[in-house]
This record gives C-alpha cells, structure tokens and sequence, in this order.
C-alpha cells in the first residue's frame, strides 16, 4: 500500500469518524484500514487518532495532519489531471450550502455545470447549521449572516434584502400592520439562529436605525424551509429572504407587510480554508456559483449592518 493510498484511507477515517464506516465506504476490509492508520501513526511516530467503542476522535497532531493529507491529495488529483487529454477539471468537490439556496439555486442548476464539467464529482451537504470545514472536510461553504471566521477566506457576494411576510389568513385573524408600535398583539415564527442557538427577533428599519423586536412565538424551528413553511400556514410573522418566494405572493399565499420599515440585508459568501490550496475544480465551482448567483438573486452591495 503507498503512502497516497494510506492518507487517503486516514481522510476517510477521519471524516466518518469509523473505522468500520471507512471501511465499507472504500470497500477494504476494516482490518486493513487499521493496520493502515497504525502505520501510519508508527512512521510519523505520534498519535492520531483516539478511539473509543462508539467514536473516532482526531488529536491536536491528528488535525494537522488531516489537513495536510487533503492538501497532499488534492495537489495529487490536479497534477493527474494536468496530464489529460482533455485538461478538464475533475475529481470529488466536497461543498456545504443552506437548505433554501439548495433547493431553489444550486440543485436547479446544476446539470448546466455537470455539462460543463462532467469529470468533477459533487459532495453537496445541506445544512442551515455552521460547518467546521477543517474538521469536516468540506472545500467550500455557502454561508449567509455576518462572518466571523477568522481560518477562511473567500468571495463577497453582496446582501439579499429582507423582507415581512404573513398568510392571508394570519393577517385576517390579527389584522394588517402599518408600522412596528402596531404588533403589541401579533406574534412571529421563532427561528433559531444556527451561529447562537437563540431565537432570532425580527428588525426593522426606523427613522434610519435598525431596532429588534421579540414578539411571542409559538412555533419555532431551525430549519429555513419549516420557517416559511409555519408562515404559510398562518402561524406568524415572517422574515425571509426576497429570493425564491415570488411564487408564493403571485400565489397570494403570503403577503408583504410593513415595506416602510424593511429589516436589513442578508449578507452571503463563499468561504473557504485560507491554508489549503485552491484546486483548479474549486476554481471553477467558485467562478460558475458566483455567477449563477448574480443572474439569479437580487443583491445589494454596501449594505450596512
């Protein structure tokens, strides 16, 4: 076995953080993913890995090495590739995005970018949750709110606006609000903001100044799709992103409220480990999204927060 093959059965390891799983995945058996993982721990002469009966844990050395090994892997990919007849970009993108740009951006246009570039495999993970990309693996993140990372770098995109939602149905049964002193008696779904574990208040923009208000909320959920779903069904104020719920007021099955007062824009980026190389499949991913992105979604630039 070389050493390519023995880190890339470490990755593995690593990332299913199993023994057995990595080796069903690669179709070895596990006895040969741990003989090559103790092999590997002997020449490098430290610790990896700690084991225990239920999970793998990655040591501090561990994750230093994990990170080189993808470095090391992914260097490897590119130069195969550069010796191809076509030159095409190729081999496994790991990504991560929210479920809302899955479902309504980035699921719908993908067979454009597998025509352009059928050798490059993509590993979409959908989450509204924050993802450790060192830890996990994953080359590329879509993520939207205010950035704090201060391990990644990547691509500005712009704001999307923000804007009030409610059913005919909830307005009906609460009435229709011309400005926030009139929703004493209202009440919002609860989102959960993945980066703090709380419900997010909604906000809106008053006399030049953004202000917060928490209204009551009997339903509330982490997931951005059961968030429009629970407004949809007249269970609350929402705040969604413009993008995607055109159908939805064309339909008249939600109605925008309180225009005058708008919450502020929703950032987004694409951020990725400022220490791993960027390979040319990514390159490519980075430039195609981006500008899917711009002819798709209504951006604002410069949007204060």
């Amino acid at each position: 076995m070389d050493r390519l093959q023995t880190l890339a059965i470490y990755q593995r390891v690593c990332e299913s953080h199993s023994f057995t799983k990595a080796a069903v995945s690669l179709n070895l058996p596990r006895s040969t993913v741990t003989q090559a993982i103790q092999r590997l721990e002997q020449q490098l002469n430290m610790q990896l890995l700690q084991r225990t009966t239920r999970q793998v844990r990655l040591t501090e050395s561990g994750t230093a090495v994990l990170e080189k090994a993808r470095q090391l892997l992914a260097d490897w990919d590119e130069l195969a590739g550069l010796f191809a007849e076509d030159h095409q970009p190729s081999g496994v993108l790991r990504i991560s995005v929210p479920t809302h740009f899955a479902r309504m951006l980035i699921i719908p246009a993908l067979a454009e970018f597998r025509q352009r570039y059928p050798g490059i495999e993509l590993n979409i993970g959908v989450t509204d949750s924050r993802v450790d990309l060192l830890e996990s693996g994953v080359d590329l993140v879509l993520r939207a709110g205010p950035l704090n990372d201060s391990n990644l770098i990547g691509r500005d995109l712009g704001a999307i606006p923000i804007v009030t939602l409610a059913s005919p149905g909830y307005l009906q049964q609460f009435g229709v609000p011309l400005c926030p002193d009139d929703l004493n008696e209202h009440q919002m779904v609860g989102y959960v903001l993945p980066s703090s574990g709380r419900v997010e208040p909604l906000e809106f923009l008053v006399e030049g100044k953004y202000q917060k208000l928490m209204l009551p909320h009997p339903i509330t959920t982490n997931g951005s799709d059961a968030y429009i779903a629970a407004g949809l069904a007249g269970m609350g104020l929402v705040q969604v992103p413009v993008y995607g719920i055109a159908q939805y007021l064309q339909q008249g099955l939600l109605q925008r409220v309180l225009a005058d007062y708008p919450p502020s824009a929703m950032p987004i980026a694409m951020l990725y480990p400022k220490n791993r190389n960027t390979s040319q499949r990514l390159q490519v991913f980075i430039d195609w999204l981006s500008q899917t992105i711009r002819e798709q979604v209504p951006l604002q630039r410069g949007v204060p927060r």
